[in-house]
């Protein structure tokens, strides 16, 4: 299935460049036949195109860009998590157990398929509706042998070989005739196959908007076709006062034709006197669009030769990738715990019911203050040292996972090869030795603070201030310290301090950081200035997103946001 959804991607990549020129080229084209042709054509290369390849020869050699499905612990899976935005640092922490995760490439097939289902679904009501209306209704000899009428038809429409009209119609005879010749016009030229063929397309396609508005042209040129056969007995005049008598603002079946809709009356009507195309400009156009077809159809259908993926280029790959992705790594632990732990946790869950319970792995033994202080909205419920033994348990996980991850071809997304999970990470037990030293099992405390839906209070509403580590002198002189005034601006026309305002969210979140100080003079002179002082801006922020933890405000005993200010002194800068 993720094959026909790659599939349509593409194709509908195709349709909608080459629809694209064709409109730019044949919009205003009066021959019809041929536009009809090339619209077809259209929809049946953009449908083809991605099945043709053309080999060439590279060097590249395929690249990593998702890992498989990770295996499923049974106590683990039972751990209900509710996401929550983290944009906090935790310092030489694993990232915490989250077993609910969206795999939105699952999610976005499912849409695919609900999307191709639903239009089928619509096609077979609409060929069911035609259907109920031959059965039902009564045949009309004296119009012609296939003629049906229904009490339910408002306007006289074809479909496959029959013409439908109202049951209870007053055409006169010079008004049947123009209506037979258009309908009968429709049949013999086959056009509700056309129809069908386009809507069969459109379920596939049914979320690219070109799709249908190559239907519409179509369709436009269906009548426009059929309009001609009229025209060749009847003239201009007297086919245009008969649109207007039969014209009805009534629905229009997507597979059938109707004689006359007025949603489309003036445009026949205008195509009907348009002057027709010159032959050398409808040849020019036909090399211009065939040319412009096959360069796009030919590029998308190049494809590198398959080298041959030998053990020696897989491990340079894989160590490549493995110096590169030290949290990727550090995800495959998510889900590994030792028997030991797997009963702590289940003990702390049956006392806890009611708790989302995580669990992390740290190096270091200082990351209890910093949660208990800084990292608001946690509970540490365990906190334990891995033993030797501990530890071995954990490599023999990682040993025995059964997982693997997809390498996929740059040029075809669907092909891959899959590289056990053991290749992928060979340095796995030594990140298991260096930094899976402690673990805490905890609970959340709440669902956080944001700053769209809650009150944002000023420094003087709380009873008591947000708090940073070290405090926020220390913060703003370390800031200063850290930054380069440029050569450009002289340090003698800086103000004493520079002031931000921000919104406490806790933790390493901050939130409406604003410049509060305000120059004079031009804005050619000053804007080197304001340029440097987005520098601090965006140095006050990483210095709060690495380092530097909130301790949020408290009003009436809850955790509050509050908005703070920051005075940068300019003295201590170089």
């Amino acid at each position: 299935m993720e094959q026909l959804l790659f599939w349509s991607l593409k194709s509908s990549a195709i349709l909608a460049i080459v629809f694209a020129c064709y409109y730019f080229l044949f919009r205003n084209n009066t021959v019809f036949k041929l536009r009809r042709t090339l619209l077809l054509l259209i929809l049946g290369l953009s449908c083809l195109a991605p099945l043709f390849e053309v080999q060439i020869s590279q060097e590249e050699q395929p690249v990593i860009i998702q890992q498989a499905a990770q295996l499923k612990s049974s106590t683990v899976d039972q751990i209900k998590l509710t996401p929550t935005k983290e944009t906090a640092i935790q310092p030489h922490a694993l990232p915490e157990e989250q077993v609910k995760t969206i795999d939105w490439r699952s999610v976005i097939l499912y849409a695919y398929l609900i999307g191709i289902a639903a239009s089928l679904a619509l096609l077979l009501f609409e060929l069911g509706k035609v259907v109920y209306l031959k059965f039902t209704g009564s045949r009309a000899p004296e119009m012609g042998r296939n003629v049906i009428a229904h009490s339910s038809i408002t306007s006289p429409f074809s479909f496959n070989k029959t013409i439908f009209i109202p049951k209870n119609h007053d055409f006169s005879g010079a008004t049947w005739k123009t209506i037979s010749i258009h309908e009968q016009a429709h049949i013999d030229k086959r056009h509700s196959l056309d129809l069908l063929f386009a809507r069969l397309v459109q379920s596939l396609f049914w979320f690219n908007p070109i799709i249908y508005l190559l239907q519409k042209d179509l369709r436009t040129v269906h009548e426009a076709q059929a309009d001609e056969e009229v025209l060749k007995n009847i003239g201009f005049s007297a086919y245009a006062q008969t649109l207007m008598q039969v014209s009805l603002p009534g629905y229009q079946l997507p597979v059938a034709h109707s004689f006359a809709v007025i949603s489309s009356f003036s445009k026949r009507l205008k195509l009907m006197k348009t002057h027709r195309t010159k032959l050398k400009t409808t040849l020019l156009s036909i090399v211009a669009i065939s040319l412009f077809s096959f360069g796009i159809i030919g590029w998308s259908s190049l494809k590198g030769q398959e080298q041959e993926f030998d053990s020696s280029s897989t491990t340079t790959l894989l160590i490549d990738f493995d110096a590169q992705s030290e949290g990727l790594r550090r995800t495959f632990l998510r889900k590994k715990l030792t028997n030991d732990h797997k009963r702590i946790l289940e003990v702390l869950k049956d006392e806890n019911p009611e708790m989302d319970i995580f669990y992390s792995y740290y190096s270091e033994a200082n990351f209890k203050p910093y949660f208990d202080s800084f990292k608001p909205g946690y509970n540490p419920l365990y906190i334990g040292h891995l033993s030797k033994e501990q530890k071995e348990e954990l490599k023999k996980l990682h040993l025995e996972d059964p997982k693997s991850v997809r390498i996929y071809d740059r040029n075809d997304l669907t092909k891959y090869t899959e590289i056990s999970y053991q290749e992928t990470f060979p340095n796995m037990e030594e990140t298991i030795d260096l930094t899976m030293n402690y673990i805490m099992i905890y609970s959340r405390t709440g669902e956080g603070l944001n700053h769209i839906t809650e009150k944002i209070y000023e420094s003087d509403e709380v009873d008591q201030l947000p708090k940073v580590m070290g405090g926020i002198e220390k913060l703003a002189k370390a800031i200063a310290l850290d930054v380069k005034i440029p050569a450009n601006i002289e340090k003698s026309q800086l103000p004493e301090s520079i002031d931000f305002e921000f919104v406490v969210e806790g933790g390493q979140t901050i939130s409406h950081l604003n410049l509060l100080n305000e120059l004079k003079g031009s804005e050619k002179k000053n804007k080197p200035y304001y340029l440097f002082f987005g520098q601090v801006h965006d140095h006050l922020r990483g210095k709060i997103a690495a380092i530097y933890p909130w301790k949020r405000g408290i009003k009436d005993g809850k955790e509050v946001l509050v908005r703070m200010k920051i005075s940068i002194p300019t003295k201590y800068m170089l």
